[in-house]
């Protein structure tokens, strides 16, 4: 069956946005041999952060009398994490991408980081909104600009980004963990007070790039606690 992106479209600000979950369901309709790659380029634990986060209230717009404007206040927190994104088509398509996101904007903000740049790899290969009318769960967070909703097209210029790190290709599977990825669990685990793993020679990247989630949920989870006591 034609996978239908109209179907999956969300009002975002008004206008037309398609959720990367969706472009994953598209790309995989229409590239079953794709591939869709990951690389951590850099998760730095120690980076002082700080972003604007929306409290979901509206006040008064200061600049436009009688207009209303989401309110936001600025939150600050430690841990910032690049990622890139390797997507081959099946059909000699190719497009690579990067995205970073920080804790002060997300507590998963190495998983936000590393769906957003698939998201954007893909929109570069033409499943982006952009040409329907920026993570799984984006939040105020999103991988491209909503557009004006169009009428149904037609053909390449209709279609979606649609990604995510499931989507990631089994051949994945056998490539060694990289020596960013080491440095990093090295890292985490000297301020989390474990042993490093063992056979680090033997670690596969996925399996490198589970544990380095795992570890910095357990991070940021006992950072928190701290904070607050």
């Amino acid at each position: 069956m034609t996978f239908n992106p109209e179907k999956h479209l969300m009002e975002l600000q008004g206008r037309a946005y398609l959720e990367v979950k969706w472009r994953i369901a598209w790309f995989r309709a229409e590239c079953p041999q794709g591939i869709i790659r990951t690389e951590e380029v850099l998760v730095d634990l120690d980076r002082p952060v700080s972003a604007e986060i929306p409290t979901g209230n509206w006040i008064a717009n200061p600049n436009r009398p009688g207009k209303k404007m989401p309110e936001k206040i600025r939150r600050e927190d430690f841990g910032y994490a690049r990622f890139r994104a390797i997507i081959d088509d099946g059909k000699g398509g190719h497009a690579e991408a990067t995205k970073t996101e920080n804790a002060a904007s997300f507590p998963d903000y190495a998983e936000k980081a590393e769906t957003g740049a698939i998201g954007r790899a893909l929109a570069l290969l033409g499943y982006g909104t952009q040409f329907t009318g920026d993570e799984l769960n984006e939040e105020h967070r999103i991988v491209d600009a909503p557009v004006e909703q169009r009428a149904p097209q037609q053909g390449n210029a209709h279609r979606a980004s649609v990604a995510t790190a499931a989507a990631i290709d089994e051949s994945v599977n056998a490539t060694p963990a990289t020596e960013q990825q080491l440095a990093s669990l090295r890292k985490l685990c000297s301020h989390l007070g474990k042993p490093e793993p063992e056979g680090q020679d033997n670690l596969t990247y996925l399996a490198a790039k589970e544990l380095i989630l795992s570890l910095s949920k357990e991070y940021n989870e006992q950072h928190r606690a701290r904070k607050a006591s």
